[in-house]
């Protein structure tokens, strides 16, 4: 029998464990070959699908190109809906921002591991640099304390001559007020130098833990790191909220880092206030999270990304339910967490 130009589309049954070939095989015996484009495709009722043509209803099926010996060779994403559409577009660009902020803060860390080769530089270059905001205030000190001297000697001559009636000369008077202005101009020089050692202090307290921090973190993805996978949006949900004023948005941010930290199982490799990104998954039954906080015109954005090993079992696990209530669950635990007042 000839195969006829159009043959009509082939329908079968989704077994609960396995589509079977059965359809297909009889649509073989049928049309006595697969044309050169043949689809297969599973309806909404579970039904599976085979024809050279996609209705027109079917089109935000996926479906799966077919040769000629029935076997895939390509598969097609059905078409999307306006809503799905934006919710792609919102999570391409929420991954490129995260993304930005993860390479600005490479770059940092590049930077402080191509400076120091270990902590007992970082500490040497501290010292020195205490050393010489401490001999500079030594100085400043010193001509502080030099026209207090003056000063002193100046309201000194001011008082006697009260003393013995007689009205303080406008050139002495000057002369007080220019060495009060003198020392006033000292101190706060001495203040602002002061200011600068605690601030090189604290910044050295920093990378020096953000340096044992990258060691750690070098020492542990040298273990077997394959790459990651990050989880899909096939449930429809954007792991996202929104703030606007400062306040609410300091809340907001510290409501997720609590979440994600909490829920991730690699340990925090970044801990920025505008990043949180644990390390990657060395294992296929680890999830790694990434939080960014992403500005807008108006508007914060604080995203929720969830990040798997670049493995079939990760891929597995990056589509798993545990994976789903953790995204499904971002939302809900930082809107609750704001409800709850200050």
């Amino acid at each position: 029998m000839a195969a006829s130009a159009h043959p009509p589309a082939c329908v079968g049954t989704v077994s609960p464990v396995r589509v079977t070939a059965l359809a297909l095989c009889v649509w073989l015996a049928l049309a006595g070959a697969v044309p050169a484009a043949t689809y297969k495709w599973v309806d909404e009722a579970g039904r599976v699908h085979y024809s050279d043509r996609i209705p027109p209803e079917q089109s935000r099926q996926k479906r799966s190109l077919l040769d000629s010996q029935g076997r895939q060779v390509e598969v097609i994403e059905g078409a999307k809906s306006p809503a799905a559409l934006e919710r792609e577009r919102a999570l391409r660009h929420f991954r490129e921002e995260t993304a930005r902020l993860i390479e600005e803060q490479r770059n940092l860390d590049g930077a402080l591991l191509r400076t120091y080769a270990s902590e007992e530089d970082m500490r040497l270059v501290l010292n020195d640099q205490i050393l010489q905001s401490d001999a500079s205030i030594h100085i400043l000190e010193k001509y502080r304390s030099r026209h207090m001297d003056i000063l002193r000697t100046q309201e000194k001559r001011a008082a006697d001559m009260e003393r013995q009636g007689q009205a303080v000369t406008p050139q002495l008077l000057k002369a007080i007020e220019d060495e009060r202005r003198r020392i006033a101009d000292y101190e706060e020089k001495i203040r602002i130098l002061e200011d600068k050692k605690r601030s090189i202090a604290d910044r050295f307290g920093r990378d020096i833990q953000r340096f044992r921090s990258l060691k750690a973190e070098r020492a542990r993805t040298g273990q077997g790191a394959l790459g990651e996978v990050f989880a899909g949006d096939d449930d429809g949900v954007l792991s996202a909220v929104v703030c606007s004023s400062a306040a609410v948005c300091a809340k907001t941010w510290a409501l997720a880092r609590a979440y994600a930290i909490g829920r991730a199982d690699t340990p925090v490799a970044i801990d920025t206030d505008r990043l949180v990104y644990t390390s990657v998954p060395l294992s296929d039954q680890e999830i790694a999270l990434t939080l960014a906080r992403i500005t807008g015109p108006d508007e914060e954005t604080i995203f929720l990304d969830v990040r798997c090993r670049r493995s079939s079992l990760g891929l597995e696990l990056c589509a798993s339910s545990r994976v789903r209530d953790i995204r499904a669950g971002f939302r809900a635990h930082v809107e609750s967490g704001m409800g709850a007042g200050p």
